[in-house]
Order: C-alpha cells, then structure tokens, then sequence
C-alpha cells in the first residue's frame, strides 16, 4: 500500500461537509482510505515530474557535449531551465495542498460554533491560493486561458445554509476556477513528461544499452544483469503518461461530484463512479512501483 498523508482528499472533505444524512457513511468510508492514498499518490507524481525535468536536462547536456564541447554558460542556462520548471511544479504542488486546507476548513465551517475564527482561516487560505493561482496562469503549463471565462455558477441547494452558504456563494465560482486550473494543468504535465521521457529513452538506450551491445567487446558477465534491468526500464517509462491521464481523469470526477454535493444532487452512483476512477489510479501506482522495485 502507499504510505498515507495527513491530508484529507478534497473529495471526501466536501461530500461530507456539503451532504446532508448519513445515506452513503459506506461509500464515505471507502473513498477515504482510496482518497489518503490518492492526495499521495498525486504529489509523488509531480515529484516524479521535476525528476524527469531534471534527468531530461542532464541527458541533454550530456548528448550536446559529444557534439561539442560545453561551456559554463551553456550549463548555467540549462539550469536556468531547470530552477524555473522545478518552480511551476512546486507551485503546483502548493496549489493543491491550498485547495485541500480549503475544503478541509469548509468541512469545519459546517459543523463550528465558532464559524466567525473558522471563517477568517478559510479567508487567508483562499488569499494564498489566489496568489500562487496568479503565478500559475502566467506559466507556460497553462496555455488555455479561455476555459476560466467557461466556467458557471452553481445553483446552491437550499438545505444548505448559514455560514456555510455564505461562503459558497461568496466563492463558488473562484473554487471552480481553480479546480479547472489545476485539471488544465494536470493536462499540460502530461505534455511535458511525454517529451521529457522521449528524450530520456531515446538518450539512455543509446548510451547504456545500443553501444555496449555493438561495441567489438561482449558485455562482460557481471554487467549482464545491469544491461538486462536497464532495458527493462525502458519500457516502464511510459507507465508515467498512464498514471496522469488516470490521476485528470480522476480530478474531472471531483468537479463533477463537487457541484452535485453543492447543488444537492449527490447520489451513490457518482460516489461510486468517483471511487472507481481514484482505485483504478492507485492500482496502477501500486503496479508499477512494484515493477520497478522487482528490478532493483
């Protein structure tokens, strides 16, 4: 299993803040322990991109220097590169943990007595999830900036009421925003890492497995199993674009459930449906980490 975050997903913190009754506690149940591991699984996928990022580069500065031979500037500007990617994608991580606290406190917002303190913390998280959402749509990850003039406003269900309803409708367009914010960008990573990995591929079969195998030299017998296993993870390069196209997959179904919850149109097929997207995620994870660690 992968290990668990402290976090709340955001869809098992707005159902249960937005839902009325206890009709589907079972599904709840379910979709918190698949939602745990999903809040981890989402953040080592962007880990895994800024490791692409940087190996893509390294590989790259690597090819460029058998055709020539490199300068400190050409290294600097490669790094460059590098700090400014690694930044997209950290703000992107600081996005979602934001939108995470922020339905976390709109969970307590509904059940505080208190809902005056609880309201000021669920202002200052939406403050910082506008500025980091600012520097987002500045970056080259978000290209479709149309889609945000797209997005509707929900028709809030009248059983929901008092504070709770007053920051709905205070912000329920903004929130709607950056969930499409952050389903675009998903859509933008899965770009990136398809040309990170091409070119990783491409540059370490040549270098680690094409030229040992037709050098005039067998390859000696103690490097046999290392040529074997580097092969081998050639092919599981591409399980990566599988896991982000499953993990925007899943995020489109949150939105889908966040404005039913709102708009009382919650039902057990969504749940389920929601709960069949995020455990086909994880097991794909679980399958391929498995893999990897069989070869190591």
């Amino acid at each position: 299993m992968l290990p668990k975050f402290r976090q709340t997903f955001i869809l098992v913190a707005v159902v249960a803040a937005l839902s009325t009754g206890c009709r589907y506690q079972k599904e709840y149940s379910k979709i918190t322990e698949a939602g745990n591991q999903y809040t981890t699984a989402v953040d080592q996928l962007l880990s895994k991109a800024s490791d692409l990022q940087v190996d893509a580069s390294s590989e790259q500065l690597l090819l460029d220097d058998k055709l020539s031979n490199q300068t400190q500037e050409a290294y600097d500007n490669l790094n460059k590169q590098d700090q400014e990617m690694l930044q997209i994608i950290s703000d992107m991580r600081e996005h979602n943990r934001l939108l995470q606290r922020y339905f976390h406190k709109l969970r307590q917002l509904a059940r505080s007595d208190a809902p005056e303190e609880t309201q000021k913390e669920i202002d200052g998280i939406a403050s910082n999830i506008q500025t980091i959402s600012s520097r987002l749509q500045t970056s080259s990850f978000f290209a479709n900036r149309g889609i945000l003039g797209r997005v509707g406003k929900l028709v809030i269900n009248a059983k929901i009421d008092g504070a709770l309803r007053k920051e709905l409708e205070k912000r329920d367009n903004t929130i709607l925003q950056e969930l499409t914010i952050q389903e675009s960008m998903l859509g933008s990573l899965r770009g990136f890492m398809e040309h990170r990995i091409k070119l990783i591929q491409d540059a370490r079969e040549t270098r680690l497995l094409i030229r040992p195998l037709i050098d005039k030299e067998p390859i000696e017998a103690g490097l046999a199993q290392t040529w074997i296993d580097e092969r081998r993870q050639m092919f599981l390069f591409d399980q990566h674009i599988v896991e982000i196209k499953n993990a925007s997959s899943a995020l489109k179904e949150f939105k889908d459930i966040y404005k039913a919850s709102v708009e009382g149109n919650i039902n057990s097929a969504r749940l389920n449906n929601a709960l069949e997207d995020i455990n086909t995620f994880l097991a794909l994870l679980v399958d391929t980490k498995q893999t990897i660690n069989s070869t190591n």
